[in-house]
């Protein structure tokens, strides 16, 4: 083999292997998550969607609003080094729980596919700190 061809070998070689480093090192973040913590393959989330992020331990926002009766995804961006998640009850207080998604640490960004909700108000709450919660509003 010239030296010409023995580099371009290396180089093609190199560059696959980067490329293995990088998809391997991708489907590790945020280890455990399921499939509905992910967008699906088009890369676009179904359904309406809605953002909340966590920073500092705390929502951004004290509510949000979502279609009743239809699915939706909750866009979560937690932007701590340490885990939260968003898990949604009936209720502005107590009540059953309706929707649970995957606990994780940041900073991180997971896609939720929550199912339809009948019209009510309901709760968001991180599992790991229960002090951090708002109100989802289904209309």
């Amino acid at each position: 083999m010239q030296p010409r061809q023995v580099h371009t070998v290396r180089r093609s070689i190199g560059i696959a292997i980067a490329g293995v480093v990088a998809a391997v090192a991708l489907s590790g973040c945020g280890g455990g998550a399921v499939a509905a913590q992910v967008p699906p393959g088009s890369g676009v989330p179904a359904g309406t969607w809605i953002t909340i992020k966590a920073g500092e331990i705390a929502f951004d926002q004290a509510a949000v609003s979502v279609a009743a009766n239809q699915p939706f995804t909750v866009v979560f961006e937690n932007r701590d080094t340490v885990p939260h998640n968003v898990s949604i009850f009936v209720g502005e207080t107590g009540g059953e729980r309706r929707f649970e998604g995957a606990v994780f640490t940041g900073p991180a960004t997971r896609w939720y596919a929550v199912p339809a909700l009948a019209p009510g108000t309901y709760r968001f709450v991180c599992d790991v700190h229960p002090s951090m919660t708002g109100q989802l509003i289904a209309t």
